[in-house]
């Protein structure tokens, strides 16, 4: 690591002595001057070995390091797809496109926004210099990325590294809603109430005060393509510090704000194959906005026309990533949208259930042997078939919520997501992307030993992953309980989805099960 003790840059051009006070040196308060912060210490796995990035040390680890050295992406994340893909989507990526950005003011306001600005690029260094951000952002890198995506080796391949660490690295925004997750994800770890209640809060508020100045500055027009990708990585890094906590979102109102930037930014019509970094969040928002929508299909933000286009954009690591396939994704998105519209009057009962039906008889054809997987592991067929009819099970569910869990259909989606999953090992990374299709076939198990299971394989999931997302559980223990206190001749179902929606709050939170 570089020396902590160096003097300020403001001293070290003077050639004077620095009493290397942080975060700020009393030697240039006192004498009316702006502290310029000190030295950067921080080079990220994914950081560029030249131009601006050149020289940072970094904290990485064996692996990540030898996955990197091979080839250092830009800032941007340029990168190439070496996994077996379609012919349309295998080709190599180029890097994102950036807005050239306007010229603005140095309003406070603004500079906090504009990350290459000398003065915030100052203050971010004074956070970074810090040995807590040193901290913090190493268990970030170790820790927490390499359980963010389905990879058999942790490597420079990683997207978060790729992609939101380098941007980080520029942006207040998502520099502290980093700080706050890996705060909040350690303090769990180690049990240390100060970095939960206290670190991780403050860092969390801070990063939503960010965001509101860049999603003003974004929607201003005024912004560059790292303005713009800090915006929808800043909404994602938050709602994984939602998971980290209690898989409940308070704050579910970012994916609705994501889904309005693009609206104001055309974001269709923009995109290309070429941004894959803004692809690659706004990717995963379409998945998570799907997540949301299984309890409320009325919380649906991203329309279908969106949904089509970002998917048909992004490359394999959505998968890995989420392990949904996207075939499966825009099917289970047109249900969900078909279930807001009946909410909302604009679709009658029988065209409800005739287009469902029709959708559900999709997802029974769907053929997994014509799928693209991220790799070769052969795991993953099992993967795609637990989503499958977890996303089948959701659509009977929405066609009739009373429908008997003994019904033949129900079972035969329970009994397919647990011989699925019993296919992968609790040592198989793919294991974690299990959550969402074993709740839905918890919420349905009718026996003892079924659920036990399902309980069985969450904790292994949590324990691997080291995420603890305790909604799941508590949903699950809501509808066993009820359950159990219905009259032995009432078949009638208890919908888990009563324990999750509150139909009279204006600001419901949001449930993430994954």
């Amino acid at each position: 690591m570089g020396n902590s003790d160096a003097a300020c840059l403001t001293c070290r051009q003077k050639s004077r002595r620095c009493d290397r006070a942080r975060p700020m040196c009393k030697r240039c308060v006192s004498k009316g001057l702006q502290c310029a912060g000190y030295p950067e210490k921080f080079r990220f796995c994914g950081i560029a070995s030249r131009g601006k990035w050149k020289n940072h040390e970094a904290p990485v680890t064996k692996d990540s390091a030898s996955g990197a050295a091979a080839e250092s992406p830009t800032p941007t994340g340029k990168k190439t797809q070496a996994r077996r893909a379609k012919p349309t989507r295998g080709r190599p990526r180029t890097s994102d496109r950036v807005e050239k950005p306007s010229p603005i003011s140095n309003s406070p306001l603004n500079v906090a926004s504009q990350g290459n600005s000398p003065n915030a690029q100052s203050e971010i260094n004074q956070v970074l210099a810090s040995k807590e951000a040193e901290k913090l952002l190493t268990h970030y890198d170790r820790v927490i990325c390499p359980h963010q995506i389905a990879q058999s080796v942790d490597s420079g391949e990683n997207p978060y590294r790729l992609y939101v660490l380098p941007l980080a690295y520029e942006q207040f925004s998502l520099l502290y809603a980093v700080l706050a997750l890996a705060a909040c994800h350690l303090g769990h770890l180690s049990s240390d109430k100060h970095l939960i209640e206290s670190v991780s809060v403050e860092y969390r508020a801070k990063a939503i005060n960010a965001l509101a100045i860049v999603i003003q500055k974004v929607c201003s027009g005024t912004f560059s393509g790292s303005d713009r990708d800090a915006v929808f990585a800043t909404i994602q890094i938050l709602l994984l510090h939602d998971i980290c906590e209690t898989g409940v979102s308070t704050h579910g109102a970012h994916i609705s704000g994501a889904m309005s930037i693009c609206s104001q930014l055309k974001i269709e019509r923009r995109l290309t194959v070429d941004h894959e970094r803004t692809v690659f969040f706004l990717g995963n928002l379409v998945w998570l906005d799907i997540i949301r929508a299984f309890s409320l299909p009325e919380r649906l933000c991203f329309t279908q026309e969106l949904r089509s286009k970002l998917l048909s954009l992004c490359n394999l690591r959505f998968e890995a990533v989420n392990g949904c396939p996207r075939e499966i994704v825009l099917v289970i998105g047109e249900i969900l949208e078909l279930a807001k519209a009946r909410a909302g009057a604009r679709v009658g009962e029988n065209e409800f259930h005739n287009t469902t039906s029709d959708a559900i008889r999709k997802l029974y054809l769907w053929d997994s042997s014509r799928c693209f997987f991220p790799d070769d592991n052969t795991l993953w067929v099992s993967v795609a078939n637990a989503f499958r009819f977890a996303c089948i099970l959701r659509a009977w569910r929405l066609l009739d919520p009373l429908q008997p869990a003994s019904d033949p259909r129900i079972k035969e989606c329970v009994f397919e997501i647990l011989d699925s999953v019993a296919n992968i090992p609790k040592t198989s990374p793919l294991i974690e992307l299990m959550v969402l299709p074993l709740f839905m076939a918890g919420a349905d198990s009718l026996s003892a030993h079924s659920r036990h299971y399902v309980l069985l394989r969450l904790d292994e999931i949590k324990a691997r992953s080291e995420m603890g997302n305790t909604a799941p559980r508590i949903l699950l223990e809501k509808v066993w309980h009820a359950r159990a206190q219905q009259p032995k001749n009432d078949l009638t179902n208890i919908p888990w989805m009563m324990f999750a929606s509150n139909t009279d709050s204006v600001h419901q939170d949001d449930y993430l099960i994954i």
